[in-house]
């Protein structure tokens, strides 16, 4: 978990996450990723949003585009955790998912990459999901991360669900972070336990 707040190459209290509308810097983000790139700069981020999928946030350092992500709302079923500890078997016994939110998309354009842009993204995120958590429930913060990214999340303190049947299958794999314990970090890091 300590991980999750790295020393940072930027100042993190400058980065704005802002809902998306069409702008400008947009048609030439680039984050070396072409699906990506292309989400943010056509008509498919409208789609994505029109078709209540997620909500797109786009992230501003000192007015420049830096990366954006999408949430939505999800749930993670329980034989996805199995073999997480942290989870108790009187909840288990409650539930057969675990709400969360959803990370779909997380980029950092090119020149503000190896600069924990996308560290500080996370955490933003994250800041994000704890307060939503505290309006309807949410216990956990997933997404499904590309074979070359999963290195990046397991640093930021993700881990890999369980290998179901699955998840045999899929070429990107489910990770998961528990938020309890980060809300503690939060905390204690804002100075406000």
């Amino acid at each position: 978990m300590s991980d999750f707040s790295p020393a940072s190459s930027i100042d993190p209290t400058r980065l704005r996450g802002r809902p998306f509308r069409h702008h400008d810097a947009v048609s030439s983000f680039a984050c070396g990723d072409r699906a990506l790139d292309r989400f943010i700069a056509s008509k498919e981020v409208a789609d994505f949003e029109e078709a209540g999928l997620g909500r797109t946030y786009l992230v501003w350092y000192d007015g420049l585009l830096v990366g954006y992500y999408t949430l939505s709302n999800d749930s993670l079923r329980i034989e996805y955790l199995r073999a997480v500890h942290s989870f108790s078997r009187p909840v288990e016994e409650q539930v057969d998912a675990f709400p969360a939110v959803k990370i779909g998309r997380l980029a950092v354009a090119l020149e503000w990459q190896g600069r924990k842009v996308g560290r500080n993204l996370l955490r933003l995120i994250a800041t994000e999901a704890l307060a939503q958590g505290r309006r309807s429930g949410v216990r956990l913060l997933i997404l499904e991360a590309m074979p070359a990214a999963v290195l990046f999340y397991e640093k930021s303190g993700f881990k890999l669900t369980k290998e179901t049947r699955r998840e045999r299958t899929k070429r990107n794999r489910t990770m998961f972070l528990h938020l309890r314990p980060l809300d503690t970090l939060l905390h204690k890091d804002h100075g406000t336990q």
